[in-house]
């Protein structure tokens, strides 16, 4: 079922991924109460634009994409950072970092314990791992090999993004989307 996957994406580099996004999730709660105002800026913007315009009521497809791009766009991003060589690296880090950091501004230690039983995060979390690995699968050719090489590895990996982080994040934005959408009912009676 995977086998296309871990044929062109070496599970070392998946394992890598994951591994930088749990430091970035362990290391927020330090971030927040050191209050490192450089690492807070974009997740507390982020949290901010979540807070204002997820409180619209602007029904279920709208919600669900924008979640959809939003998340794609990232993680995407992500993917196509290894021609940078070290970014990939840097922004699972930083993405788990950033996820974990909303969360425990929140609710505290809570909301670490919430982003790790979330069944919407056991969606995105692969997929974000996935697209990293990808990312960090380019980059190790780009620094083997040579930029035409890297090219070339993009195009067989792209294809793999469609059909497993794509297809990951559209079930996650669908659940969210309903989640988001039955807690403004609740909030609402």
């Amino acid at each position: 079922m995977f086998s296309d996957l871990f044929e062109s994406i070496h599970f070392a580099y998946i394992f890598c991924a994951a591994v930088l996004f749990i430091c970035g999730i362990y290391t927020a709660p330090h971030v927040v109460d050191k209050d490192l105002k450089w690492l807070l800026l974009y997740p507390r913007w982020v949290a901010g634009l979540m807070e204002k315009y997820f409180s619209v009521n602007w029904g279920f497809f709208i919600i669900f994409s924008i979640i959809f791009t939003l998340n794609n766009l990232s993680l995407f991003s992500g993917f196509l950072s290894g021609y940078l060589i070290i970014l990939p690296f840097i922004l699972t880090f930083l993405t788990g970092l950033h996820v974990a950091v909303i969360g425990y501004d929140l609710m505290g230690w809570k909301g670490i314990w919430h982003l790790l039983v979330n069944p919407v995060a056991w969606l995105e979390f692969p997929a974000a791992w996935l697209s990293f690995g990808m990312g960090i699968k380019l980059s190790v050719t780009i620094l083997t090999a040579d930029l035409k090489k890297g090219v070339e590895i993009f195009e067989k990996l792209f294809p793999l993004y469609l059909k497993y982080v794509m297809v990951l994040l559209a079930i996650a934005a669908l659940i969210e989307t309903a989640f988001i959408i039955w807690a403004e009912k609740q909030k609402n009676k």
